[in-house]
């Protein structure tokens, strides 16, 4: 392309650019750490439909944004004080790296406005570790390798409306989700003998016979339907906002493979099939009370309950036959619930200028069950991993948000957000066949898990396009200590402790475009 050619289409653009007003997009929260309720924002419809009937003309969006996570010390520890097992360390690390992008329009549909969207969400983690066992007077070296996959497509349909007073809204989104977890195990007892297995899941006491402290594996596809509804208006001076939602899981396809070979001779398979069921349930409730000129109160209370289950029926083959069950059934069912609440300060100083303080309280329980049934020509077992684990976590969170406009074209935002959890976490396993044989362990653990945030952002502004450029980073760390005890071989008690620490950088971009 000529040099002429090229500055006539560069001057064709920016003419194309300049003859409209702009608006901020997604990028301006992201430059102040999402502090969604706690500053107003043109976005906010994204999680209240019913703001988008706010809107004028035609508007296009798009954003794009990703996060790399750097996982160090992923750790779990036991210490067996009696002195039977001795020593046995899992340390591990990783990497996790998130893309998400969306992109939309908004426009003018009947009495309303209409918004259509297309979102995608990947997300890849990749850990390796090492356990050092000292085992009744025997040490050995174990290694591990954990992989986790996640790809969400999503189309998410709005539509707002006024309706005397009020603004009333809603949302249909149709998602589809691929979600997998593989685990790796080389158990090498001594001599060069090793065994390898994929997908252990087998929860047990001992960690070099499940990877259950890092993640359960399974490989599971299905859709979820979302529903919204959301009202937005004024009561007196205050300003309210309530958003009520309802999904549920179908066409789910669940596979889990375990699979071990034995001494580099022997191989088997465990491989099991299902089906992914669950739900979703939730609301979020806005309100912005004016205390003073250009000084405000937001406040937030969400809640959300979710459950997905997770099951299989399959029959083993090799090896596998000898060292575990023929025929095996199993189901999996986390359960989640999300409470969060608080209040903060919203004040502008100036046209573009202001910042908002807000403190929040957060509840969030965590409780993932799984239990096994096995049977071949001899015996029938049952493993029951029921709250492995159950985890309850109490949050305090600190957000500061503030952007400055320098020029009319051009402005900057900055977040921070700080939060300190105080979190308990109990672990159960049984294990019982019809010899007679049994064995369970029992452990609780408390301890803290806490983060440090920061985030930098920007606004350039042209007539019709604004760009949003931000930055963000930080670390968080979770630290858990306690003591649990077994009834095998010999009876047994243990000092636990799992740590995880993780830095976090990330980055991204918006655009908006008007067309009238």
């Amino acid at each position: 392309m000529k040099t002429k050619d090229l500055f006539t289409l560069i001057l064709s653009f920016l003419i194309l650019i300049l003859t409209g007003p702009a608006y901020s997009w997604q990028g301006r929260m992201t430059g102040m750490g999402d502090p969604y309720g706690l500053v107003k924002d043109e976005s906010d419809f994204l999680i209240h439909p019913a703001g988008i009937a706010n809107g004028q003309g035609v508007r296009f969006y798009g954003d794009y944004r990703f996060n790399w996570g750097n996982v160090k010390n992923w750790n779990y520890t036991m210490n067996d004080v009696r002195g039977y097992w001795g020593y046995i360390p899992l340390t591990g690390s990783g990497d996790e790296l998130k893309h998400a992008s969306l992109l939309g329009a908004a426009f003018p549909m009947g009495l309303g406005r209409m918004g259509l969207f297309l979102q995608y969400v990947h997300k890849r983690g990749d850990y390796d570790g090492r356990e050092d066992e000292w085992n009744n007077g025997i040490s050995a070296t174990h290694r591990y390798n954990l992989e986790s996959d996640l790809d969400t497509f999503a189309l998410r349909l709005l539509y707002g409306l006024p309706m005397g007073g009020f603004k009333i809204g809603g949302e249909i989104q149709l998602a589809y989700r691929q979600e997998e977890n593989k685990t790796y195990f080389d158990k090498a007892p001594g001599g060069g003998i090793h065994d390898y297995w994929t997908n252990t899941i087998l929860g047990s006491f001992l960690p070099y016979l499940n990877t259950f402290p890092f993640m359960f594996p399974y490989n599971s596809n299905y859709w979820e339907s979302l529903l919204k509804g959301s009202l937005e208006g004024a009561i007196g001076p205050a300003k309210i906002t309530f958003t009520g939602w309802g999904s549920i899981i179908f066409g789910g396809d669940n596979k889990l493979d375990f699979n071990c070979t034995r001494q580099a001779s022997n191989s088997g398979s465990l491989n099991m099939n299902g089906d992914v069921k669950g739900m979703k349930t939730g609301g979020e409730f806005w309100l912005r009370y004016p205390l003073a000129q250009d000084l405000s109160l937001p406040v937030i209370i969400k809640a959300e309950y979710q459950e997905t289950s997770r099951d299989g029926y399959g029959s083993s083959t090799g090896i596998f036959q000898q060292i575990g069950p023929a025929n095996s059934d199993y189901k999996n069912e986390e359960k989640i619930f999300h409470l969060e609440t608080g209040a903060g300060l919203d004040k502008e100083f100036t046209k573009g200028t202001s910042i908002a303080v807000g403190f929040y309280y957060g509840y969030i329980k965590n409780e993932n069950n799984f239990v096994l049934n096995g049977s071949n020509s001899i015996i029938s077992q049952i493993w029951d991993s029921s709250n492995y684990p159950d985890t309850t976590e109490h949050r305090i969170t600190l957000r500061i948000a503030g952007e400055k406009e320098l020029t009319p074209m051009f402005s900057i935002k900055m977040g921070l957000n700080l939060f300190y959890g105080w979190v308990k976490e109990d672990f159960k396993f049984t294990y019982a066949d019809t010899s007679g044989s049994s064995l369970s362990d029992k452990f609780s653990l408390d301890g803290s898990h806490w983060g440090i945030g920061g985030s930098l952002g920007a606004t350039v502004k042209f007539k019709r396009v604004s760009l949003e450029p931000f930055i963000c980073g930080g670390y968080q760390k979770l630290d858990l200590g306690g003591d649990g005890i077994n009834t095998w071989h010999p009876a047994s008690q243990y000092d636990v402790e799992i740590k995880r620490g993780e830095w976090f950088i990330g980055g991204g971009a918006s655009i908006k475009f008007d067309i009238y």
